[in-house]
């Protein structure tokens, strides 16, 4: 079987790019049936944006911020409110190779971004280890990288896959 996708590039990394990332994510989710999209936010405005994107959606979106100092408490109630879970990426019990970290970024932050909040995701098990979700990333503000990933726990890291990249800077630089 042979399957024909548009991939959708941006000139630059930033956040510019957020909306066409959401848009780029919930059409494929949509398509394969996927279930669950996960986001990446610092302060909590990228979470706000997808909060506001996927309202009225039956899709099951998991959150990643950095630190907790730096997240926005009301953000932070209203993705509990929605009934959606939080974490920060520092109170999780992962890793993976240093040498993959750097291959990753080849392709962009955003993209490594993507890989680990899949493998957050399997680790607390908000999704299954084998199961497919759209995971995004971004470079600083906002997103700018969509990819279709088979999540995997970092125990089991290698099985982890990304079948489809779906929006992605060109340059990985700004």
């Amino acid at each position: 079987m042979t399957l024909e996708r548009k991939i959708v590039y941006f000139d630059a990394p930033g956040e510019e790019n957020t909306n066409a990332v959401l848009t780029c994510a919930k059409e494929r989710a949509d398509e394969l049936g996927i279930k669950h999209v996960l986001i990446p936010s610092v302060r909590g405005d990228s979470a706000e944006k997808a909060l506001d994107f996927f309202a009225n959606t039956d899709i099951t979106l998991f959150f990643v911020g950095t630190d907790p100092a730096r997240f926005s408490p009301d953000t932070k109630k209203r993705i509990e409110d929605s009934g959606f879970k939080h974490v920060f990426y520092k109170q999780v019990d992962y890793s993976y190779p240093d040498e993959v970290k750097n291959t990753l970024r080849r392709f962009g932050q955003g993209t490594k971004v993507a890989v680990e909040l899949t493998l957050i995701a399997a680790q607390e098990e908000i999704v299954e280890a084998g199961a497919e979700v759209v995971a995004l990333g971004g470079s600083s503000k906002g997103f700018d990288t969509a990819l279709v990933i088979k999540a995997a726990t970092s125990d089991e890291f290698y099985e982890l896959e990304i079948r489809e990249i779906l929006c992605k800077p060109r340059k990985i630089k700004t």
